[in-house]
């Protein structure tokens, strides 16, 4: 509380009030009670900022953008799979390498589906460095839709009851992880973008405050009410049966908006437009006049009056043209009208309170008994909203890839991006089977087919790669290169460096330098080539003695015999030589001790936020199963894998989920239609119906490794 200061004066004038029972002045009034005489300064409120949420740890802008390019927060994309017309592509899939001409140029994109921590795949194209998606994702992105999960404590706490991603979501935490994402989708969506977030009751208010702060309250586009289920009995307050879509734009002067229409009810054409005329064509006769005065027109021959406060709403020019198309008719008391045809309108215009779409229920035609699926007609609505043919669609947190599924059919691109393998195998079979799902806007029950085959896409892993691989160093040295530069945040990569420099395998800078990449693709220096004096100084030569200042070696420990080295080239200019040694044995160790969040082991909590950290290597996973009546058993699961207590998982307890194909064919790749998840697994028994021998399965551990395809036998 302030300290009031009063003078003697002040104090003898309050006493002779208060005997006297009167009011004190006005001034010794203000000295008493301030507050209440408190002025507000209303220039600085209207120059301020609109109001924003703050907690503990809420970082800024630019920190967070700059953990991207200082940091090398950044991950290289690596190919998995790739699809053609919904079939398998081997020859690309087994090389593990991108065609950039196929894979990365405009006029021959190829969708992506991307398996991995979202916000690695976000710095990735923030720092648009990688060939898959450099200059073609950053800047290009039309409209963002997520769907990011909202859940409550129960839906995630673990059987331990210690603290899981539900306590997450019910904090601070939670808001700041997608706050980081929003500031990086915001640097990748085009300046005509739109950007939709679906939210629910529990944090739309708080996303609301963070989206008028990172994009501008005047960006904000509207709101949208989706009713997604009937009223339920409730005890203490009214249902709460709507989620809540908040829509921005990048700029609000260059936007992309299509007005979207439904047909007029029965009800509405048989009150307004009961006329039909010789045609049979339904039509209502319409007021030309609207509000305010205006000049008579002539309509034929006839020059009359609009009524008192009224103006004719058209011009003479138009009101002649449609006279003479027959569309302008007198009335009985000699007023004219304009004949409206029901068949010119497209419809009622939608606004934003959506209670004509239900939710995916077990027994809808597109449902793929996926927790969180959306319908599809509710994407449709947004994407034909708020993007054009072609357009580039991104979702995020893409879970079934309703996403990428309704933009397929309505002709745009797409990328879409989850941690999940449940997931990834969902959207892969969804994209592969496309042809056979419901086509848009069909109705009623009857399943009218979308009839056409996926364009080609490809599944990519980010974040994460499989050490053989990345040993196989003739056929994978772009993934090889773009992981040990990786490794020390090394972005601005430049494969003609080594023409500027005249030194083989410079590719990168570094702080403005050069950047060797130690070739050990190359037999004879991993033989017999190590990273010596010689060595620098036949770099020296090798440049013509041009080189100075620092020059950065990337290479194993195992192959250098120097460490950071001073030499002066021809013209007695200082050249320091910088090495960037990695252990490939310990980086193996520290893979498989990373703190990577498990995988769904129920489908409760099937979007359990990924925060991966960094790289970490794919893990191998076994698994051996034996055909029986009810499904199949489960001879051995081995998975290298460490639990919390960094101890290898015994028995079943590292296991996630088993995804099953029921009808397996290698041209088409892997297809799941069941998941199984651990805790519906009763021993070793595994009951699932439709079992043939053209079933298959790949285990999943709950690091997200998983195993090869595993025919049931």
């Amino acid at each position: 509380m302030a300290e009031i200061n009063l003078t003697e004066d002040d104090m003898r004038t309050l006493q002779r009030c208060l005997n006297e029972g009167i009011e004190p002045p006005q001034e010794l009034a203000q000295k008493l009670f301030p507050s209440l005489y408190a002025s507000f300064d209303f220039k600085t409120l209207k120059d301020s900022r609109i109001p924003t949420i703050e907690y503990q740890g809420k970082r800024t802008e630019a920190a967070i953008l700059s953990e991207a390019s200082i940091f090398g927060g950044g991950s290289p994309l690596q190919l998995e799979r790739s699809f053609d017309g919904g079939r398998i592509n081997k020859s690309a899939t087994q090389l593990g390498l991108f065609n950039e001409s196929s894979v990365a140029d405009a006029t021959n994109w190829r969708n992506l589906i991307v398996q991995g921590d979202n916000l690695q795949f976000l710095k990735t194209c923030y720092l648009n460095q990688d060939p898959v998606i450099k200059d073609k994702v950053k800047g290009k992105v039309k409209l963002v839709y997520i769907d990011p999960p909202f859940a409550t404590k129960s839906d995630f706490m673990s059987s331990k009851g210690e603290d899981s991603y539900s306590d997450k979501v019910d904090s601070a935490e939670f808001l700041e992880m997608l706050r980081e994402r929003l500031f990086f989708l915001k640097e990748i969506f085009s300046e005509d973008g739109t950007f939709v977030i679906h939210m629910d009751h529990r944090k739309g208010h708080h996303l609301k405050v963070i989206m008028d702060e990172i994009f501008g309250e005047s960006c904000f586009a509207g709101e949208i009410i989706w009713k997604r289920t009937t009223s339920h009995a409730q005890k203490q307050s009214f249902a709460v049966v709507h989620d809540t879509l908040y829509c921005y734009r990048k700029s609000i002067s260059y936007f992309v908006w299509n007005p979207q229409f439904k047909p007029h009810s029965e009800e509405y054409i048989n009150k307004y437009y009961s006329n039909t005329d010789e045609n049979g064509r339904k039509f209502t006769l319409d007021n030309l006049t609207a509000a305010g005065p205006g000049p008579a027109r002539i309509f034929w021959d006839k020059k009359l009056e609009p009524p008192p406060g009224t103006h004719w709403r058209y011009s003479q020019e138009k009101i002649d043209e449609l006279c003479g198309k027959g569309l302008i008719v007198m009335t009985a008391n000699d007023r004219p009208r304009y004949k409206r045809y029901l068949d010119t309108l497209n419809g009622r215009i939608i606004d934003g309170l959506w209670a004509d779409i239900p939710p995916v229920n077990s027994q809808a035609i597109e449902s793929l008994n996926y927790p969180t699926q959306k319908p599809e007609a509710l994407i449709e609505r947004i994407i034909l909203a708020y993007s054009k043919p072609n357009d580039l669609i991104l979702d995020i947190f893409a879970g079934s890839g309703t996403t990428g599924a309704v933009a397929e059919k309505l002709g745009r691109r797409w990328i879409m991006c989850d941690f999940g393998k449940h997931a990834i195998y969902t959207m892969q079979k969804r994209m592969c089977l496309i042809a056979a799902s419901q086509k848009l806007g069909a109705q009623g029950k009857k399943k009218e087919k979308y009839g056409k085959p996926p364009r080609s896409f490809c599944v990519v892993s980010v974040g994460a790669f499989d050490f053989l691989k990345i040993m196989r160093l003739r056929e994978n040295r772009e993934a090889y290169v773009a992981f040990v530069l990786g490794i020390f945040g090394i972005t601005d990569r430049d494969d003609s460096l080594d023409k500027k420099y005249k030194v083989s395998n410079v590719c990168a800078l570094k702080d403005g330098n050069p950047v060797e990449v130690y070739p050990i693709w190359d037999d004879e220096f991993l033989k017999n080539i190590r990273v010596d004096e010689d060595y620098l100084k036949g770099i020296l030569a090798q440049s013509g003695g041009k080189l100075k200042g620092d020059f950065y070696i990337v290479a194993p420990e195992t192959c250098v015999r120097v460490g950071e080295t001073e030499l002066k080239n021809e013209k007695g200019d200082k050249v320091v030589f910088k090495i960037l040694t990695f252990p490939y044995k310990v980086l193996e160790e520290i893979a498989r001790n990373f703190s990577i969040e498990e995988q769904p082991s129920s489908p409760v909590n099937i979007n359990k936020l990924i925060s991966s950290v960094g790289f970490y290597f794919n893990e191998e996973v076994n698994i051996a199963v034996k055909k029986t009546a009810k499904g199949f058993k489960i001879k051995e699961f081995k998975t290298s894998i460490l639990n919390s207590d960094e101890k290898r998982y015994e028995g079943l307890d590292g296991l996630a989920m088993i995804l099953i194909d029921s009808e397996y064919d290698d041209e088409k790749g892997f297809t799941v239609d069941t998941v199984i998840y651990q805790k519906d697994i009763k021993g070793e028994e595994v009951h699932a119906g439709g079992i043939s021998a053209d079933s298959a399965i790949i285990a999943i551990d709950k690091h997200g490794n998983e195993s090869k395809v595993i025919m049931i036998r």
